[in-house]
């Protein structure tokens, strides 16, 4: 009872205080009395504008006062050395000379390397590395070997290693590499992959005569290096990132729209760090997925900026996917509930150049995404529904109900709409019991789209009235009826067909007046009559 009571003494108040004329003896009023009262209530008055509703955030922000969407989502391409560079292996570097002489000079061989892939390296500076030799003597006499690697260079000179082999003995050592410049391109024939050694032979002790068997084998291999960088051609490869879904968190609301919208301007900003110093070309992949369909990209691959001096170690640059070079507004308009991706790259795909590729020893190329949305866009009859309780009946079966005490009722609206975008409303009373619709409202234009001018902004606001009336029908449908389905039209100026924007700045000016025609029931009599 505690609602009607309510509704009935501000009920009385205002028709007693403005709607009531004559002075009336209490005292003659019998026991119960009919009330049938219109009264029309102007209930709100006021002033909205976009910055005071919306609340920027990492999502959603004002540039330069346009409204804008913005999602970003790290590392969707992360390449390492690794995936383009493995180690390489070597063929072991082996000679044996005959001793005929105090002396054996200039006895040269070549260590070859084999990087793989067409992989040629022409320069290598290395931070740490070494060099493993074997020498076995059968001679009846020591002596002295003296190994250089006239394409090392070691601080301005070449890199030697001068050892002393006992008679009929093996020695194993090492040359350690740390910090030298190695050149694997001095073979004019054939400037890659090739490092030559040269070896000078002197007997300690010199016999008397020097026997066929009096020789000395010298084997040298080379250790994958840590190196700072290296130069060459790293041949032509091609590899893919894992593909990954970002998803959008808007199924649920999507699902529940029809009509068209055309989101004009959306972009995605690419932004990477690379420090391979060699032509690269980057596929970025997007397609966007709802439960109709799927749109592609179609957006051509990009060439990537790269370092190309040693004093030049990276760059950090960006490219956009856009209504430019793409079909984006077509994917993003579609209103997908998620968005796929993956990137490949390759490197050199254009194959050798005259210039040098260059490699870091921490060479990396990693890309980061931004997808910004704009609100600029065209609508037309976009309709947003949603079924939901009936709201207008109590839960309480103790409680009266305020449709009891309504005959008619209707709201007038009156709008200043700052705002490109017109709406209206489609309300309607739903028995799920039989399925059926009960009644339905119609509200028409409940807001008139803003003009706007060439570049999609509001020239001035649109200016309309708005009457919706509930119908005795309705409010006797709406105490049987358990849903109400809400629908929602939009439409933005000129039926859709020009592109605007919304700025921080809009606003809409409006007032609402309620007019209720009750019936109403007063029991005065006690409860012992």
């Amino acid at each position: 009872m505690k609602r009607k009571t309510i509704f009935i003494v501000l009920l009385s108040l205002l028709v007693l205080s403005s709607c009531i004329n004559e002075r009336y003896d209490m005292d003659k009023l019998s026991g119960e009395v009919a009330l049938n009262p219109s009264v029309i209530l102007k209930a709100v008055k006021g002033e909205m504008t976009l910055s005071n509703v919306v609340e920027p955030n990492d999502t959603l922000v004002f540039d330069n006062e346009l409204l804008k969407f913005v999602f970003r989502e790290d590392s969707i391409i992360n390449f390492q050395l690794e995936d383009f560079y493995s180690s390489f292996e070597t063929t072991t570097f082996e000679s044996t000379t005959q001793i005929t002489s105090i002396t054996v000079s200039d006895e040269r061989d070549t260590l070859f390397i084999d990087p793989g892939d067409d992989i040629k390296i022409k320069k290598m500076k290395v931070l740490s590395g070494q060099a493993n030799y074997t020498i076995r003597s059968w001679c009846s006499f020591d002596v002295s070997i003296t190994l250089e690697a006239t394409s090392i260079d070691d601080g301005g000179a070449p890199l030697t290693q001068s050892v002393t082999v006992p008679a009929g003995s093996t020695v194993n050592g090492i040359i350690n590499m740390d910090g030298v410049l190695a050149n694997f391109d001095t073979n004019p024939s054939e400037p890659y992959n090739q490092l030559p050694f040269e070896y000078d032979i002197t007997v300690l002790l010199p016999p008397g005569s020097y026997d066929p068997s009096d020789s000395v084998k010298v084997s040298i291999d080379l250790e994958e290096p840590e190196f700072d960088y290296a130069t060459g051609y790293f041949g032509n490869h091609n590899e893919s990132s894992e593909k990954d879904t970002l998803d959008l968190d808007m199924e649920d609301f999507f699902s529940k729209l029809s009509g068209s919208i055309y989101l004009t301007s959306p972009s995605i900003t690419i932004d990477y760090t690379n420090s391979f110093g060699l032509p690269m070309r980057i596929n970025t992949e997007v397609k966007g997925i709802n439960d109709e369909q799927e749109i592609s990209l179609d957006r051509d691959p990009v060439d990537i900026d790269y370092p190309n001096t040693l004093d030049n170690r990276e760059v950090s640059s960006s490219f956009t996917i856009d209504k430019t070079n793409s079909t984006l507004p077509d994917l993003i308009s579609m209103l997908p509930y998620e968005i796929e991706y993956f990137g490949s790259g390759s490197i050199n795909p254009d194959g050798e150049h005259l210039e040098d590729n260059i490699i870091f020893g921490s060479s990396s190329f990693i890309a980061d995404m931004e997808v910004e949305i704009p609100l600029e866009f065209r609508i037309s009859n976009l309709q947003l529904s949603d079924t939901t309780d009936n709201f207008l009946i109590s839960d309480d079966p103790e409680e009266d109900d305020l449709l009891d005490m309504m005959e008619e009722l209707t709201i007038r609206l009156y709008a200043e709409n700052g705002f490109p975008l017109g709406a209206s409303a489609i309300l309607e009373l739903y028995d799920s019991t039989s399925m059926t619709v009960l009644e339905t409202i119609d509200t028409g234009d409940l807001l008139l789209p803003a003009p706007v001018d060439a570049n999609g902004r509001v020239t001035g606001p649109s200016t309309g009235n708005a009457e919706i009336e509930f119908t005795p029908g309705f409010l006797d449908a709406a105490q049987v009826a358990d849903q109400i389905i809400i629908s929602f039209i939009l439409n933005t100026t000129d039926n859709g067909t020009k592109d605007v924007k919304i700025y921080s700045d809009y606003n809409i000016v409006f007032s609402i007046a309620v007019k209720v025609k009750a019936d109403i029931n007063l029991n005065f009599n006690s409860e012992d009559e």
